[in-house]
């Protein structure tokens, strides 16, 4: 026999014993590599146990099998040196419970508030600036008076119904979405009558209602930046204008925005959760267009919208829903 027919048939015989080899074991993605022989017939199920001993199958005996001597007298308690190699153990990694995220939440709300103060200061720039050119000038003396003006103020501050009853609860919803999105135990939960539900939204509130206060009267608040209440800033009449010549005068500070952000904000959180599970899931059993279900999102959840937005997530986007979605990841 030639050489070209000896190399033909030593290739061919190499194909057909490696096309025979038993891999069925390895052929489910659930099955150990323990389980798994890459480079014999030879499947040899060991048992390894938490001190590193290891226990053959019984069905499977070393002698029939052509193993080494090392392997052939292997008992219950042989050990790694004894094998002649390390064995490796396999042990399930607990699930590690996530909590919040103080960070994110944090930085979502800072966000949130220099928005808010950037739009302020632009219409009392003149405010901010109105002693000697300068921001925060006297800023001790000027807060001890805005708080001693805030607490004789009473209920109204001098500004628009629409600011006080409409303005502040969406203030408050936003900053208790922030809550919500940053707690993985309320992230996901839609509007039901139950106690998880309940309790993660009181957390929302309650975390609305810091935020409400240090908005209204904290150490960088709309006291301290656009001076209410200070003698540097004097009271003006109920259609804005200043100085006052009327009997009551407005200094931009009062107890309603105290009561209205949080509470209000609660109620408009609710409906926001109401219209998503009864109006928007119905809108998402009835159509398979993308565009429709993320404009009815949109519309019947602004507020959290802005959240996602903060969020770094799209407008529509649900954690009870979208999760999973490969579309809806960072």
């Amino acid at each position: 026999m030639g050489l070209t027919a000896r190399t033909f048939s030593f290739c061919l015989l190499s194909a057909v014993c490696f096309a025979q080899h038993v891999r069925t074991q390895c052929d489910s993605t659930k099955r150990l590599p323990e389980n798994c022989a890459s480079s014999t017939r030879i499947q040899f199920r060991q048992i390894i146990a938490s001190d590193g001993s290891a226990t053959p199958n019984s069905n499977v005996t070393t002698q029939r099998l052509g193993l080494p001597a090392t392997l052939q007298t292997i008992g219950p308690k042989a050990t790694s040196s004894t094998l002649g190699f390390t064995p490796s153990i396999v042990t399930p990694q607990p699930t590690r419970k996530q909590g919040f995220h103080w960070r994110r939440a944090l930085l979502e709300s800072f966000t949130f508030f220099s928005i808010e103060q950037a739009y302020v200061i632009k219409d009392d720039f003149r405010w901010v600036v109105s002693e000697n050119g300068v921001p925060f000038n006297h800023y001790w003396r000027d807060y001890k008076q805005s708080l001693s003006t805030w607490v004789h103020a009473g209920w109204n501050d001098g500004d628009p119904a629409l600011y006080s009853y409409v303005g502040h609860p969406i203030q408050g919803a936003l900053t208790s979405y922030i809550q919500i999105q940053n707690d993985p135990k309320g992230e996901r939960l839609e509007f039901s009558n139950t106690r998880e539900y309940w309790r993660s939204r009181i957390k929302a509130t309650l975390w609305n209602a810091v935020y409400s206060t240090q908005w209204n009267i904290g150490p960088l608040s709309e006291l301290t930046f656009e001076k209410y209440g200070t003698r540097a800033r004097p009271p003006w009449n109920q259609n804005g204008t200043w100085p006052c010549t009327a009997k009551h005068c407005f200094t931009g500070v009062g107890q309603v925005d105290l009561v209205t952000t949080p509470v209000g904000g609660l109620g408009w959180l609710l409906a926001e959760d109401l219209l998503d599970k009864h109006i928007a899931r119905r809108v998402e059993r009835s159509t398979r267009n993308r565009f429709l279900i993320d404009v009815t999102r949109c519309a019947l959840n602004p507020i959290r919208g802005g959240a996602n937005i903060l969020h770094g997530k799209r407008p529509w986007y649900r954690d009870s829903r979208d999760a999973g979605d490969e579309s809806f990841r960072d």
